[in-house]
């Protein structure tokens, strides 16, 4: 037993670490906030978890765009087993404990890595910790569908080296179907592109046999991720990415310019990102005028960057992998960021965003140079140079300091921009620069230390602390009721409509680009919560329809819907358009007209609130409709409905009506309704669903054929008399994915029961 804790005490000590850490979220009621989180990941974390817990598939998403694919979004992750567990829990739980465990389980992983690789306990702690602790990884906060990817990555190619025979490719292609289930694309290919490096140039003289490992590997794990691909590959072609697909400015959004690599020796060069106020900053021309990057500072500490230049032609186990793992990562994320800018409006050879999430693989190389170099440095003296650095960082930041306007004016107009970015360049760069001097004197300290006789650990602790120190500000939380509770108005209106029948409309969508807005809330995530443009009032159950497409997954009908209503927003005829997609709500700023059809009943001092004059419920008997032949002639003739009238697709040309019938939404769960109809005379039933082919209507146990109402949603026939309707949606290609774990499952027993007794 003691043999065993000695052996695993360092792994549970870097377990305690980061638990001391991020014990702010762990024991306290808060939740990580910042980005993308409120407005979007948090509320479909939120909504897989509640498909989870219901006990059914997450196929579906009521409350998004008026009803969206949830499971087949690879944005979503819902297949990851972690999500599947944790539905058990209490959400808040999952939002606490999941990113607090991974980065656990990264460090850990990474260790085991290192150490398989002959890197000392100390140097593969460091290791871990320039992993964990640097800003792409502590960045991950916001991004909990990419997290799980870049704590997968170390144990991949732990496993790898590790794993010989059947048991070896069997252990291997779980942790790929974990990486294949957690669904983001970025995280996948690097994972599959870092095993085949490393068996290529880290596993000689058995490369051939580690790369047909490879290889049979992933091929299991597509068998066992199959529901989530198949389901993603059925539901691309219907996407407008997937229809129109995308610019090339849109897709290299997000990449790393040349002037980023500052941020390898001074954390955040282009002011106090880890705030999330672009006021601040200045870096405008180098983040494409987006305020910052995907990862808030590409900083992993000192010891990495002293590594990657006096170790770069070492051949020490791991470093020729880091070596090419670097400067192809680099290549990938950076090259995107110099295309001449009027290649932009080009389509993107592939629908696919933000070549920064490349970043991943460089922080994987620099930990592999920062262990491998602590190593190095206790068998000789430090590096040179480090002194002469720390003193120039310092004595820059004093002339920042006392001459600033001359700084920021040179600063700016290093990375070509004008103003503000001079005046703010000259209030960040003094604190930045001398943040920077200290980080790197306290590197050349542990240095120092680290190479006298039992100054190991002191090094050890001092350099775990400067990664720290740099980048746990990015990791800001707020008190769960704060950032996660509804907002008055949504409270308002649930009294109002308590079983949700309507939709809420948030008028900031329609703002004109170059119409200033006065933005009166504190924290930059509460302009989620209140502006109803986001994915934010899934947390409250409350829907929306014309919301942003944050994650550009939408139905290609919905997205052509959405430009048509920014289009009838201008015409003060155009209530009844708004009414008859159940908008009965709507908010807006002071300085806006109420949109047609709304007056106002309420308020604050930054909002005015509106209701519809005549809203209509999200499932109803259709009193007058037109019939189409398609949707480019239904296009034509939304704008001009009835109200509470339809357009419909059927094929032919036709205009109908009907008496008034009766409604009853019996049950209604996100994947299923049961609605209870009368009809007097034969109509249609229109339901608030985006139209798409993977779900079953049955009107009286018999399927039915819906077909497409007001361009983006759902109508199911309904002749006289009294029906029963139920409806299902269903996971695209899951009658046949289902079987895919199976399978997986079989292959892997059967490679383990034919190899029996080898290696």
């Amino acid at each position: 037993m003691r043999e065993r804790l000695a052996r695993w005490a360092p792994y549970l000590l870097f377990g305690a670490l980061v638990v001391v850490v991020y014990a702010d979220p762990l024991f306290f009621p808060r939740v990580f906030t910042g980005r993308d989180l409120i407005a979007y990941n948090i509320p479909m974390e939120k909504s897989v978890h509640n498909g989870w817990a219901s006990g059914d598939l997450p196929a579906w998403t009521p409350e998004i765009s008026g009803g969206r694919p949830l499971a087949p979004n690879p944005n979503v992750g819902a297949f990851y087993p972690v999500r599947i567990l944790f539905s058990q829990l209490p959400f808040t739980t999952l939002l606490r404990v999941s990113p607090v465990m991974h980065w656990a389980l990264a460090g850990i992983g990474m260790m085991l890595l290192l150490a398989s690789l002959g890197v000392s306990r100390a140097g593969s702690w460091l290791g871990a910790v320039t992993y964990v602790f640097g800003g792409v990884s502590v960045s991950e906060c916001f991004y909990p569908h990419i997290q799980p990817g870049m704590t997968l990555l170390p144990w991949i190619l732990w496993q790898l080296r590790r794993g010989r025979g059947a048991r070896g490719m069997v252990g291997l292609s779980l942790l790929f179907a974990l990486d294949m289930l957690a669904a983001d694309v970025f995280t996948i290919a690097i994972a599959i592109v870092c095993a085949a490096l490393w068996s290529a140039l880290e596993e000689e003289p058995e490369g051939t046999q580690a790369l047909v490992r490879t290889t049979v590997a992933v091929a299991l794990a597509v068998l066992a991720a199959a529901p989530q691909i198949l389901a993603t590959a059925l539901w691309i072609p219907e996407t407008n990415r997937g229809v129109l697909g995308m610019k090339l400015s849109n897709a290299m959004l997000y990449s790393i310019s040349p002037w980023r690599l500052v941020e390898l020796v001074v954390p955040y060069p282009f002011g106090p990102v880890w705030r999330l106020d672009a006021w601040e900053l200045w870096g405008g021309p180098v983040h494409n005028y987006r305020g910052m990057g995907l990862f808030e500072t590409l900083y992993v500490g000192i010891l990495p960057v002293v590594a990657l230049v006096t170790l770069w032609r070492s051949k020490a186990a791991g470093l020729r992998f880091a070596r090419v793992l670097f400067v192809l990562a680099l290549a990938v994320a950076m090259l995107p960021s110099l295309l001449p800018r009027a290649w932009g409006a080009w389509k993107s050879p592939l629908p696919l965003r933000n070549p920064e999430k490349v970043a991943v693989a460089l922080a994987l190389a620099l930990a592999i140079f920062a262990a491998r170099g602590f190593d190095e440095y206790c068998r000789r003296k430090r590096p040179r140079g480090m002194l002469a650095i720390a003193v120039g960082l310092t004595l820059v930041a004093c002339g920042a300091a006392i001459w600033p306007a001359a700084a920021g004016r040179l600063a700016s107009r290093l990375i070509g921009g004008g103003a503000p970015f001079p005046d703010r360049a000259a209030a960040s760069l003094p604190f930045a620069l001398a943040t920077a001097g200290l980080l790197w004197a306290a590197t050349l300290v542990a240095l120092e230390i680290a190479g006298r006789p039992g100054g190991r650990r002191a090094a050890a602790v001092l350099l775990t602390c400067v990664p720290i120190a740099a980048n746990r500000p990015i990791a800001r939380t707020a008190s769960e009721l704060n950032a996660l509770g509804p907002t008055p108005f949504a409270r308002r209106i649930t009294k109002a409509d308590p079983e949700g029948f309507y939709r809420t409309l948030g008028a900031e969508i329609y703002r004109e680009p170059t119409s200033p807005r006065n933005i009166g809330f504190v924290n930059s995530w509460e302009i989620a919560r209140q502006d109803w443009i986001h994915d934010t009032p899934l947390l409250w159950g409350r829907g929306l329809v014309f919301n942003e497409d944050f994650d550009e997954g939408d139905l290609a009908r919905v997205e052509s819907l959405r430009k048509l209503s920014g289009f009838a927003s201008a015409f003060p005829d155009a209530g009844s358009f708004f009414g008859a997609f159940s908008l009965r709500w709507c908010v807006r700023s002071p300085d806006q007209k109420p949109l047609p059809g709304y007056h106002r009943f309420g308020g604050n001092l930054v909002q005015d609130w509106d209701e519809h004059e005549r809203p209509f419920p999200d499932v109803r008997l259709a009193s007058s409709w037109r019939e189409e032949v398609s949707a480019v002639d239904a296009a034509s003739r939304v704008g001009q409905i009835a109200p509470g009238g339809l357009v419909l697709e059927t094929g032919r040309r036709r205009e109908g009506t009907a008496a008034p019938g009766r409604v009853e939404v019996l049950s209604r769960t996100p994947t299923r309704l049961e609605i209870a109809v009368e009809a007097p005379e034969p109509t249609w039933l229109f339901v608030l669903r985006a139209y798409w082919d993977y779900r079953v209507v049955r009107v009286d146990g018999e399927e039915v054929e819906t077909v497409p109402a007001n361009l983006a949603f759902t109508a199911v026939p309904i002749s006289p008399g009294r029906h029963r309707v139920s409806w299902h949606e269903q996971i695209p290609g899951w009658p046949v994915s289902r079987f895919g774990p199976l399978l997986y499952g079989a292959a892997a027993l059967s490679l383990l029961a034919v190899t029996r007794g080898g290696p």
